[in-house]
């Protein structure tokens, strides 16, 4: 739930239920204890028109409260997850041409991307492929080239992250930069002679490619880890 997971939020609601306790008892009308008798201090507190703008004041507040609530936090975080669903997709978009091997992952729309890859167990279970080196090279060189050509999009979706909080447009400009690191490969995959295609995802001197898979996994294994947290998963939970 959105208003317990922020902590000013869940301080407010804290405040507003401590306060709504407070109204309670105001007009429980309970007797005043034996020491409060005959007091000043028992005399306020029976008093009726101290009752009433203390009642009065507590409803005021809580009134407020609720007008914030469905005035402003409630469209906000309507607003905030839109958002996040754009930036969202983007990075799906990489992940989903890693996941489906798709060759032409690049040309699918965003909006169309399927976002099963940003769930917590596959995004755990493929960072300890690559932690074994075990990742398919087409796989990760069609999620390099997707990456090539949705850099722009990255960086352009800034100012959307920007609106979210300086946290995450601060973990988006990691995120850029990955991006921007694993799209750098496109171009420089070396020649592999037919003889020699079985070999790209052997590990072994022989395979022409070893350095260069090499490198495309651990700038994929980095971008999978930083979209871990950027989508809010605990540090410790990583990987």
């Amino acid at each position: 739930m959105r208003i317990w997971n922020d902590k000013k939020e869940r301080t407010l609601l804290i405040l507003m239920i401590a306060i709504f306790a407070i109204l309670c008892l105001i007009e429980a009308n309970f007797s005043l204890i034996k020491p409060l008798h005959n007091t000043v201090a028992g005399k306020v507190l029976v008093n009726s028109g101290v009752k009433n703008i203390s009642s009065n004041l507590v409803i005021s507040i809580l009134a407020a409260y609720f007008f914030y609530l469905f005035i402003d936090f409630m469209p906000r975080v309507r607003r905030e997850e839109k958002t996040e669903e754009v930036l969202n997709a983007l990075l799906a978009a990489v992940l989903d041409s890693y996941n489906r091997c798709r060759m032409f992952g690049h040309e699918t729309a965003i909006s169309h991307v399927k976002k099963d890859v940003l769930d917590y167990s596959w995004l755990k279970d493929e960072v300890s492929v690559l932690k074994g080196g075990k990742a398919e090279f087409l796989k990760l060189k069609f999620a390099m080239q997707t990456s090539y050509t949705r850099i722009d999009d990255f960086r352009h979706a800034l100012p959307l992250a920007v609106s979210l909080s300086p946290e995450k447009t601060m973990q988006w400009l990691v995120i850029i930069d990955k991006i921007r690191l694993f799209s750098e490969s496109y171009g420089e995959q070396p020649e592999v002679t037919e003889d020699k295609l079985h070999l790209v995802d052997k590990d072994t001197d022989e395979n022409p490619l070893k350095d260069y898979k090499l490198t495309l996994n651990f700038r994929f294994l980095e971008l999978l880890e930083q979209t871990q947290l950027w989508l809010g998963y605990e540090p410790k939970n990583i990987g």
